[in-house]
């Protein structure tokens, strides 16, 4: 389908750049929302084979989200790349670090989901893809509000894809593992060989094998996946 409308929020991350390199093509329109660093869109905005536009946007703060939201229109691709992790123990947590988790990851995915679904039931069509985490099945010490919002977001997908499959709407979700991009490159600077040998591959992902498994759901070959969660992990899960 040509002049797409697509949404990528977290773009500036290294994951949802990749991602917006891979899904973004002639004639499409692209909203790349990013939080503090709109440079990092910069490279992507450049391109003359499709338009686009950089919006900044707290999604802690309810003014900003919500007028974010009422900029989405006629939506027909919409990728929630947007994250905010804080990795420590439990008690070490502060309440700023819960409330921003729990506002980017939970509050912000359901906003901007909810923006999208009108006009998709409209014309019956449309393609939702929500970034989880492979801590949503894993349980790893330090992350337990964080794989908790991910966990969320999991059964919120699966719901959405309930709710709206009968209208035409995909909504599945990727769940990342040892991609090298993001809060994983502190474990790295001290972990590296460790977290490798924690895969089968017993090498890192790159942000470019999550594009591609969001590419592949946000095309008709991908038509008949709805309410699920593609792993890229590298078998990180084996013998857990």
């Amino acid at each position: 389908m040509s002049n797409r409308t697509l949404v990528i929020t977290g773009a500036s991350s290294l994951i949802g750049q990749a991602i917006a390199k891979r899904l973004l093509s002639k004639g499409d329109h692209a909203l790349l929302h990013c939080f503090n660093n709109p440079g990092a869109c910069s490279s992507l905005a450049e391109s003359t084979v499709y338009s686009s536009e950089i919006v900044a946007a707290d999604f802690t703060k309810h003014e900003e989200l919500n007028g974010f939201c009422k900029g989405l229109q006629d939506v027909d691709i919409l990728v929630n790349a947007a994250a905010c992790t804080r990795t420590d123990l439990l008690p070490n947590l502060s309440d700023d670090d819960i409330s921003r988790m729990i506002h980017v990851n939970i509050k912000a995915l359901v906003a901007v989901c909810r923006a999208v679904v009108p006009a998709m039931m409209a014309k019956r069509r449309g393609v939702i893809v929500n970034i989880s985490s492979v801590a949503a099945l894993r349980g790893n010490r330090g992350q337990t509000v964080y794989a908790g919002t991910k966990g969320f977001m999991e059964s919120f997908t699966r719901s959405l894809a309930a709710e709206y499959g009968g209208r035409g709407i995909r909504v599945n979700s990727v769940a990342p593992g040892a991609i090298d991009a993001g809060s994983l490159k502190d474990l790295l600077s001290y972990a590296e060989e460790t977290v490798k040998k924690s895969t089968v591959a017993n090498h890192l992902g790159t942000p470019d094998d999550v594009a591609a498994a969001v590419a592949f759901l946000c095309t008709p070959d991908a038509g008949f996946i709805n309410g699920a969660c593609i792993a890229v992990h590298g078998g990180f899960m084996t013998g857990i």
